[in-house]
């Protein structure tokens, strides 16, 4: 069973361990407050009761069946498509994944998904930035392309949660990142090792 667990006192930003991977995730707004659920509900039901009561005069033009479709699929696209979460999810053996969660009152629609591969990631760091007046840290994972290129991709791009998260999901990267490092020089020692016996074998 997957386990999640806040980090007090920040309570958007969950840890999900599941057999295979680890996921640490900070949330745009509690899915599970029945406060937001409300209130996203009630404007909802305001623009219905709006489109109900003007529906004949939408209707009696084309001009304004028009402009009132296109208000509608702006205000459709601006509620399903509204941040739910980003994550950061750590797969041992195989690499890093950043995710953003997208859609309506807690329930994903869309994601984006991001994945390194351990073997091109660089290293994954905390960094710092100025954004206006205010200076704030965000996590950055050094990603080598296949051109040999280096790229960052920034985690929580959206959120830039706090330092204490940033901290946490960072010891949790570093960790898996050293493990994988760990086991490559292991492998690298045999793969030597191998030859060099074949070599003396001859």
């Amino acid at each position: 069973m997957p386990s999640g667990r806040p980090l007090h006192p920040t309570p958007e930003f969950m840890i999900y361990r599941h057999p295979g991977w680890t996921e640490y995730r900070v949330e745009a707004g509690r899915p599970d407050n029945v406060g937001s659920r409300l209130k996203g509900f009630g404007a909802d039901g305001v623009v219905a009761l709006a489109i109900s009561y003007y529906w004949n005069t939408i209707t009696s033009a084309r001009l304004h069946a028009a402009t009132a479709a296109v208000l509608l699929l702006f205000y459709l696209y601006s509620r399903l498509n509204r941040l739910l979460w980003e994550s950061v999810v750590v797969i041992p053996s195989l690499g890093l994944q950043l995710e953003t969660h997208r859609g309506y009152s807690g329930f994903p629609l869309f994601v984006s998904r991001r994945f390194m591969p351990w073997s091109s990631l660089e290293d994954f760091l905390i960094n710092e930035g100025i954004r206006g007046w205010d200076v704030r840290y965000y996590l950055v994972a050094i990603n080598r392309t296949q051109h040999g290129a280096l790229k960052l991709e920034v985690a929580f791009e959206n959120l830039l949660p706090r330092f204490p998260v940033l901290l946490q999901v960072y010891h949790g990267v570093q960790e898996a990142l050293n493990e994988e490092h760990a086991e490559r020089r292991i492998h690298s020692t045999r793969s030597i090792s191998t030859d060099s016996d074949d070599g003396d074998n001859k």
